[in-house]
Parts: C-alpha cells; sequence; structure tokens
C-alpha cells in the first residue's frame, strides 16, 4: 500500500519519521492526519517522540528487528519512550544524524566511511548485522540517500550494474535505482518504507511511485 503525503508542509518524509516493521517513530505534535497515514499504510504503532528536542527523527535514528540507535543528542527521557525489548542505543560519534549516515535492514547496514571503529562495533552489536563502509558515488550519506525494506532496495541512479548487483549481495534485496520528489536523489530522506507499505513525499512524479512500488515489492 501506498500513499503520497506531506508532514509539517514537507515532502521529506524521511527526513521526519523513522520505521520498521513493528514501530514508526513519529514527531510529537504532528498532524493527526500523519498518525493515521502511519497505522494505516505502514501497519506500525505510532511512537510520539523527539530526539535532542528536535522532531528529526528519520535524520536522527535507525531502526531493524534487533533494535535500534539514536543520535547522541537524545536525552534519558527521550529513549523512555522507546517500548522494552528492543536493543537500543545511543551512537557517540561526530557524525551524529545517524539515519542520514547508516543505510540498514535486518541482514546489513552501509555505513558513512567516516564513522570510527568504535561505532561500527556498536552498530553491529546493537542492530544485530554485518557492517560496510561506503558510498554511493560522490553522495556520502547514505542513509538518506538509500532506501532499504525487508523485500526491496532503491538507490540513487548514479551507480553502476555491478555496484547494484554487488549492494543487493550484501543486502539480500535486489537493488533498483531511484529518485523521488521530482528528481531528488535522496530517496531515504523522501520515502518512509517497510515491507507492507510506504508514505512518499507529494512531490514524487507518477514514474517515481511506480518505480519504488516496484523496487520495494509493495
Amino acid at each position: 500500500m501506498i500513499q503520497i503525503s506531506r508532514i509539517f508542509n514537507s515532502p521529506f518524509l524521511g527526513v521526519y519519521l523513522r520505521t520498521w516493521e513493528d514501530y514508526t517513530l513519529v514527531p510529537r505534535n504532528a498532524d493527526r492526519d500523519i498518525k493515521s497515514l502511519v497505522s494505516h499504510y505502514l501497519k506500525t504503532e505510532p511512537l510520539e517522540m523527539t530526539i535532542g528536542s528536535s522532531k528529526l527523527l528519520g535524520s536522527l535514528s535507525v531502526i531493524n528487528s534487533n533494535g535500534m540507535i539514536l543520535s547522541n543528542i537524545a536525552s534519558e527521557e527521550e529513549i523512555a519512550v522507546i517500548p522494552d525489548g528492543l536493543n537500543v542505543a545511543v551512537l557517540k560519534d561526530s557524525l551524529n544524524a545517524v539515519g542520514n549516515n547508516i543505510l540498514v535492514n535486518d541482514r546489513a547496514a552501509l555505513i558513512h566511511e567516516d564513522f570510527s571503529d568504535e561505532s561500527v562495533k556498536v552498530i553491529r552489536d546493537v542492530l544485530g548485522v554485518e557492517v560496510f563502509r561506503g558510498r554511493f558515488k560522490e553522495v556520502r550519506t547514505v542513509g538518506s540517500s538509500g532506501l532499504i525494506t525487508k523485500s526491496g532496495l532503491v538507490i540513487p541512479p548514479n551507480m553502476t550494474d555491478e555496484e547494484i548487483e554487488e549492494l543487493g549481495k550484501i543486502f539480500g534485496a535486489k537493488g533498483r535505482v531511484g529518485t523521488a520528489n521530482f528528481g531528488s536523489l535522496y530517496v531515504g530522506a523522501s520515502v518512509v518504507s517497510n515491507s507492507k507499505g510506504a508514505l512518499i513525499g507529494e512531490d514524487s512524479t507518477t514514474v517515481e511511485i511506480s518505480n519504488i512500488e516496484e523496487a520495494l515489492n509493495l
């Protein structure tokens, strides 16, 4: 199921929302319609919170079935909102926009090349995945430019067929190039998706929406 939308009058949904299979992080004071869309299209429980008093939850967090990693600006009170049973870590790294810099599913994580070795260990242990440093050509913020679920992978259109195939092997999901929001390379910042559905930035074209739908097997 797919729906186009905006949040805080922005088509860059992935900057504000972070989802996986069971939960979606939703900023406090977000429009009621967004919470309804999260429940209906992503079929997840909305968790209303902030990170470092910021509503940019997508940029400041990553999540998979094994755990969640938050930016080092998260407070203890904010962390307490997260349900028990989910591994949670605050990543103490100068690259504190973890959502922009980590692309992860339940099999692997592709991360910004400048993360410290200590951060690599935290990412591996908390999310339970193999970790690879890399970039999409000149684009180093792999989390905001790539989009990954349990069933599909979308990466910027500046990659070769060989690179796409290799990324597909790493993540265990067939890769496809794509854009969103009328040509933006930052698909991860434009789209929020899991294996059940997707919310796509309202500026995306019909061709972009169709490509993302097919790539994610929705």
